[in-house]
């Protein structure tokens, strides 16, 4: 599959960066502060499944989340996140220059695309908030929760993935996990077999390593069953991908990494979207 240009902004505080990327999603979305232009009173609110880092990577149960419009009446928008839906923020909303005010309680974010069920909503959403001895920069910034629509389709099967590329590794709501930003050299292609090879660059100017994980290793990460990875805490890692539909129609696919040094009662853990 090629993938497709796409731009996706960050917003981390005050700061609006832009970047330009090459992503197999489809669709652009800007997020960035609600200063300038006026809200757009969409008053939609969509269900998302929740994957949490601190969650079990065995299985393939996730928890709630969800992202409501700012109304036509001044409603406040919200989003609900993290373990079983514990936390939330008291607005969401974007304007009608296109950038996207998520709310307090959330330090960073990204979007990826946008939702079927409301173009002004993100496909898939990544919410980073500062975590100690965790993260990236001077506030620990970690990627603690990935929201993915509902209206996406769970992928099981190696075989369903053959000859997708994805290029693109987001964890602590930077390009390759890291500060500064790696935008190149991250790989995961699924082979026509339904083995996968995953190429980890990181932060760094070195490859970590290049991995080819089996078609049965690749079925189990996608089942729940987690599999040994080069991903930054290495010992147990599961994949979840998904199949969805954007706002203009467009099929598109992402996969959510998930991983730890335990597979229960995690002390630590990561989340990243390959997309």
């Amino acid at each position: 599959m090629n993938c497709q240009f796409t731009k996706i902004a960050l917003m981390c505080g005050s700061v609006i960066a832009a970047l330009s990327l090459s992503a197999c999603g489809g669709g652009t979305v800007t997020v960035g502060t609600d200063g300038g232009g006026t809200f757009v009173p969409v008053a939609i609110s969509s269900s998302y499944n929740d994957i949490n880092f601190l969650q079990s990577v065995n299985g393939t149960s996730s928890g709630i989340g969800s992202i409501a419009d700012y109304g036509p009446g001044g409603q406040t928008g919200s989003i609900v996140f993290g373990s079983n839906g514990m936390q939330s923020t008291s607005g969401y909303a974007v304007s009608t220059s296109g950038n996207v005010y998520w709310g307090n309680n959330i330090y960073a974010a990204l979007g990826f695309d946008t939702n079927a069920n409301d173009s002004y909503t993100p496909s898939l959403a990544m919410i980073c908030n500062p975590v100690a001895n965790g993260g990236v920069g001077a506030n620990n910034e970690t990627s603690t929760d990935v929201l993915v629509s509902v209206g996406a389709m769970q992928i099981f099967s190696g075989l369903q993935l053959a000859g997708l590329t994805f290029t693109q590794y987001y964890e602590n709501c930077q390009a390759g996990g890291s500060i500064p930003a790696r935008t190149s050299g991250n790989n995961l292609s699924f082979n026509a077999d339904g083995s996968a090879t995953i190429i980890t660059v990181h932060g760094g100017s070195q490859v970590d390593g290049i991995q080819t994980l089996t078609p049965t290793q690749v079925n189990a990460a996608l089942q729940g069953l987690p599999v040994p990875t080069l991903g930054p805490l290495g010992a147990y890692t599961t994949f979840t991908a998904y199949q969805y539909k954007n706002a203009a129609g467009s099929t598109n696919y992402a996969v959510v990494e998930h991983g730890s040094y335990m597979p229960v009662n995690l002390t630590n853990g990561y989340v990243a979207v390959w997309y």
